[in-house]
């Protein structure tokens, strides 16, 4: 993780953003449900399923804890899904009502491709709240799709500032370094994010590429 963050620290304040070919990019991660909760039925678990209602910091970080050690050890694909899918119900809360709102609001217009609706949302979501590590990762995301790096860079640098553990975010932020051409760089990026979430597909291609692209390298 330490050497992650000197990778972060260089591609902010180190070269420039110039690249010569596209990596592929992962699809923007699931639209959360369209209708929120509102206050009277926050309180109510899931039928069936665990109640992940935020209701104070110290909630989400017991929930997160758990949730990411369970994602870690999860025994497949599937399993790690559902997993995967309470830590997002636990990220998409801020713990303000129309920061939701506004958050749910962009990543709809960016899931029907209407970015220019998507980012006025997402930078109201960042002004009301800095601190809130989802609103720089779906920022950095719909920056790097419109192919601002630079912007894709700082934002995403920020997520994983304010969560480390934000596996889009460090699947983002592989794919930026692909983009520019820093293999070894993403490999790294890819790794952490592998060791956090083991059982996703997309994230264990890129490591398992990169390193046969290295040994062929060597070789």
């Amino acid at each position: 993780m330490k050497h992650l963050f000197l990778i972060i620290i260089f591609m902010v304040f180190g070269a420039g953003f110039a690249y010569a070919q596209e990596a592929d990019l992962p699809p923007p991660a699931p639209a959360p449900k369209e209708k929120l909760k509102t206050d009277e039925t926050a309180s109510e678990a899931p039928k069936g399923g665990k109640d992940l209602t935020v209701r104070s910091e110290q909630d989400r970080a017991v929930m997160l804890k758990d949730l990411f050690a369970t994602l870690k050890a999860a025994p497949d694909e599937e399993e790690a899904k559902l997993v995967a899918e309470e830590v997002w119900a636990v990220f998409l809360q801020s713990g303000s009502a129309s920061v939701d709102f506004l958050l749910h609001r962009g990543i709809a217009a960016q899931n029907r491709g209407d970015n220019k609706l998507a980012r006025r949302m997402y930078d109201h979501v960042l002004r009301l709240q800095p601190d809130y590590a989802e609103g720089w990762s779906r920022s950095g995301r719909l920056a790097a799709d419109e192919k601002d790096l630079s912007r894709a860079v700082s934002d995403t640098t920020q997520a994983l500032i304010l969560e480390p553990r934000h596996f889009y975010a460090l699947w983002t932020l592989g794919n930026i370094l692909e983009t520019l051409e820093r293999p070894d760089d993403a490999f790294e990026v890819y790794e952490e994010a592998n060791k956090i979430y083991p059982q996703h597909k997309q994230i264990k291609e890129r490591v398992e590429h990169l390193r046969e692209s290295a040994k062929g390298k060597a070789l």
